[in-house]
């Protein structure tokens, strides 16, 4: 019997002795002692998990604004040594676009992703992401999502009549003021799991009400929720710390790969269709699968891997794009005048229906809620990378050395040292957005806009200059940048502009009063809206509409 406490007391101490080392082996030779730290920080816990439960990245916008530096350092959960957390953007251009394959994927969220996504391109690091990438390419160049216009347009115009049809059938659920209250999420999330499964492997998802949808949504938000859940929270400090954690059938860990398997399983039954109808070398129809088959032999890509991309086209697709079109109807309707703007330049425009052409370049109010919207509330809320090697960080704004004053323009950093760079944090920094960073205002990315009484025009907010922000789509780190910048994004944005204009043109949206009408945000596999004060009742973006016509 007395074995037992000792072998747990040995057990123990060697755990704690393994930390330790490794903490130290991370620390030695790197310039960490050279930078702000967090104050404070949970001894189990450290930082992580107010980083993870703190709304809209407050964790790291307040702590970049106390250090008054853009980088600092805050300890890691279970002793896992200390993490850099930047958005300094030289540091970001260093890790993301000049040398992206010495930073990978932490060691426990590779299996999460694989378990979610397959072994497909955000699975992928080093040569396996370079021939990756290579090989779908040519499926998202501008000629092929021009050829996917009218599966988005189908899809945005039956969203809109459902909306319409769903405004019409609760006239005992009207207010004085004629609206309703929904959440745009159950409808832009159904409209998009339409358009991705159409264009990704021909299948129609019914607008959400297939069997198969259901499943697919339902797999998802149980994961999402799961992820709000105070074990959400600390699950990934304990995968950290364990990662073998990753491969028990542990319910929380199940989740993820449901909705993937569904995918799996219709995309297997499209391949074995469209091979029965036609030969091998000449599959027809312009989805992506059919591209994806026609390549196969060039690339030398295997059946599972082409399934594996269309599991993740699909659910990546789909879920984020609903979410940014979604946060863009609150960034509206809590900003009247932007979006009676936005409805003005819709009406007024030449043609009926623009075209991807007119989509792309246009339609400048579209243009800057659609960069401006994206700003304020990115899909993900943080990125995470672990050096492989000893680096030096390139810093565009230097920082002082908080023990001996002097500037530092570079950062030394130890092979494993993990980094989480904060989206949010980036997008909404004062020192290059302005005092009103985290404000919706999306006249700052034009350089000229109507007054609001219609009149002259005014000048209004500058741009920050390129030096001053990442190298992503439009200076926003929404989509990351350099190899790793989102594949489909061109595709994201087309649906995201067809379906916010089609809404726009016949809906208004209205915030709900008081404050059940108020949102944060936190991660949960993307970021994740919920009302203030009651995250426990889940995801939730509430809206009053009403229709124009």
């Amino acid at each position: 019997m007395s074995t037992l406490p000792t072998g747990l007391f040995i057990a123990s101490g060697a755990l704690i002795l393994y930390f330790v080392i490794g903490r130290w082996y991370k620390s030695g030779g790197s310039d960490l002692e050279s930078i702000p730290r967090a104050p404070g920080g949970h001894w189990l816990w450290g930082h992580e998990r107010d980083a993870l439960i703190k709304p809209n990245g407050s964790f790291y916008t307040e702590n970049f604004e106390k250090c008054g530096a853009p980088v600092f350092a805050m300890k890691g959960g279970f002793f896992s040594g200390d993490i850099l957390a930047i958005r300094d953007p030289a540091a970001i251009t260093h890790i993301f676009t000049r040398h992206p394959y010495d930073y990978h994927k932490s060691a426990f969220i590779r299996p999460l992703v694989e378990r979610l996504l397959g072994r497909s391109l955000p699975w992928a690091e080093g040569d396996e992401h370079k021939r990756q990438r290579v090989a779908l390419a040519p499926v998202f160049t501008h000629e092929s999502i021009k050829r996917m216009e009218p599966e988005v347009r189908h899809a945005s115009d039956t969203l809109v009549h459902l909306i319409a049809e769903t405004i019409n059938s609760n006239s005992s659920t009207k207010t004085g003021d004629n609206t309703i209250e929904i959440d745009p999420l159950t409808w832009t999330c159904r409209a998009t799991l339409q358009i991705i499964g159409s264009v990704g492997f021909g299948q129609d998802f019914e607008m959400g009400g297939s069997d198969d949808a259901k499943g697919i949504l339902a797999a998802v938000h149980e994961v999402v929720e799961l992820g709000m859940t105070p074990a959400g929270f600390i699950a990934p400090l304990v995968l950290r710390a364990f990662p073998f954690i990753t491969d028990l059938p542990v319910k929380a860990i199940q989740a993820h790969g449901k909705a993937k398997t569904i995918l799996r399983r219709l995309a297997a039954v499209k391949v074995e269709e469209k091979r029965r109808m036609n030969d091998d070398k000449d599959v027809g129809g312009k989805d992506f699968l059919s591209m994806l088959l026609k390549m196969q032999d060039v690339y030398n890509v295997e059946l599972n891997q082409i399934l594996d991309q269309l599991a993740m086209f699909t659910l990546v697709g789909h879920d984020t794009t609903a979410y940014g079109i979604s946060f863009a109807l609150y960034n509206l309707a809590h900003n009247k005048p932007a979006q009676d703007r936005l409805r003005n330049e819709l009406l007024a425009f030449h043609s009926s229906e623009p075209t991807y052409d007119d989509f792309s370049n246009r339609l400048p109010m579209l243009e800057a809620v659609t960069k401006e919207s994206l700003r304020i509330f990115p899909p993900t809320m943080h990125t995470e990378r672990v050096a492989l090697k000893d680096d030096i960080l390139p810093l565009r704004n230097p920082i002082r050395d908080p023990r001996t004053g002097e500037e530092v323009h570079s950062l030394a950093i130890k092979r494993g040292q993990t980094i989480h760079i904060s989206h949010m944090a980036l997008h909404r920094d004062k020192s290059v957005w302005g005092e009103d960073a985290s404000e919706f205002k999306p006249e700052r990315w034009l350089s000229t806009l109507p007054g609001n009484d219609g009149g002259d025009e005014s000048t209004v907010h500058s741009l920050p200059p390129p030096t001053g922000s990442t190298r992503g789509w439009s200076g926003l780190f929404s989509f990351i940048e350099g190899p790793r910048l989102c594949i489909g994004v061109r595709l994201a944005l087309f649906q995201y502009k067809v379906m916010l204009a089609d809404l726009i043109k016949n809906f208004e949206f209205l915030p709900v009063e008081g404050p059940d009408g108020l949102i944060e945000t936190v991660f949960s596999v993307t970021n994740q809206p919920y009302v203030i004060g009651k995250k426990s009742e889940g995801v939730k973006l509430p809206l009053r509409v009403r229709c124009l016509h």
